[in-house]
């Protein structure tokens, strides 16, 4: 039910976009942005409300709160991310040979290069321009967001055929 709703909204609000990009790009900003929003409401949230802002400590070892927040949202989001750039997003890919475990290790790659990526800067952004780790992890996800949109279509879910 939840794959036809969506389905439904994808189609309904693509003329609107149609003139500026294909479906595919479409369809991936779309469904991105909805992992995208919830991977940030549940970065804040935990940032926010759960994880104690000294951080914690493990073994004598503080972790930053943001660094867990950061984590957290991210072991979510990433089943949910990639059932719905495989199921909306590269619709070509689940006629490929190639099987969802393979594309599944091909996806977590990239996101955990997207992890490490974003990590790197939102540190940055807090620690060397003293950014509110919130607004700091929007411009890091933006950064990161697009560089993941071109390794999932030309790496996770490429034609083979082309």
């Amino acid at each position: 039910m939840i794959k036809q709703i969506i389905n439904y909204f994808l189609r309904l609000f693509y003329p609107l976009f149609r003139r500026f990009m294909p479906y595919m790009v479409y369809a991936y900003l779309a469904v991105g942005a909805i992992n995208t929003l919830l991977n940030i409401l549940l970065y804040a949230w935990f940032y926010l409300f759960i994880i104690p802002k000294s951080g914690l400590v493990i073994d004598g070892f503080t972790i930053a709160s943001y660094t867990i927040s950061l984590v957290l949202a991210f072991l979510i989001t990433v089943p949910t991310g990639f059932w719905l750039a495989k199921t909306f997003a590269f619709e070509e890919a689940k006629k490929l040979k190639d099987d969802s475990a393979k594309k599944l290790g091909k996806y977590f790659l990239v996101v955990l290069q997207g992890l490490g990526s974003e990590y790197l800067i939102l540190t940055g952004l807090i620690i060397f321009l003293n950014l509110d780790p919130t607004v700091a992890k929007f411009i890091s996800t933006a950064i990161v967001l697009t560089f993941n949109y071109f390794l999932q279509k030309h790496f996770t879910f490429k034609n083979a055929s082309k």
